[in-house]
């Protein structure tokens, strides 16, 4: 969807350089409104299955998984400063670090080990995320 259809490439436009967005005729206001309220769609649906996962509605329920989101995505190549990523690599580093933690689980490692092993995984992304971008500015 996003590299494909001419609201992805907008996404992806405004999210590389928004003032560049703007300049080339991208309606970055209405863009933007339309990616916050899928992303609220997308949030209240998670939320749901959550809660009836859980068989419950706990405000607090979700506090720490942003960071395994971000794991996730810049594991999957999503860039820090936007503008780069695809939804294949996403659900590439979700299985990954997926597998990582189910791991970890099955290995009885405990839960404050497995913080640090989630923190050095968005750590390698990131410093490889760092080498790529600096890769292809030399280039």
């Amino acid at each position: 969807m996003l590299n494909k259809t001419t609201f992805g490439r907008n996404t992806l436009a405004i999210g590389g350089n928004e003032e560049a967005a703007r300049l080339a005729g991208v309606p970055v206001v209405r863009t933007k409104i339309i990616i916050f309220v899928l992303s609220g769609l997308v949030s209240a649906a998670a939320g749901i299955i959550l809660a009836s996962r859980m068989t419950s509605g706990q405000p607090m329920t979700s506090i720490g998984y942003e960071l395994i989101v971000i794991s996730a995505c810049v594991l999957g190549g999503v860039s820090l400063k936007g503008g780069i990523g695809k939804i294949s690599y996403v659900v590439a580093g979700v299985l990954i670090l997926g597998t990582v933690e189910n791991a970890m689980n099955l290995l009885n490692i405990s839960p404050f080990a497995q913080y640090v092993v989630r923190g050095l995984i968005l750590l390698a992304a990131v410093i490889f995320d760092r080498y790529k971008q600096k890769a292809k500015r030399t280039v």
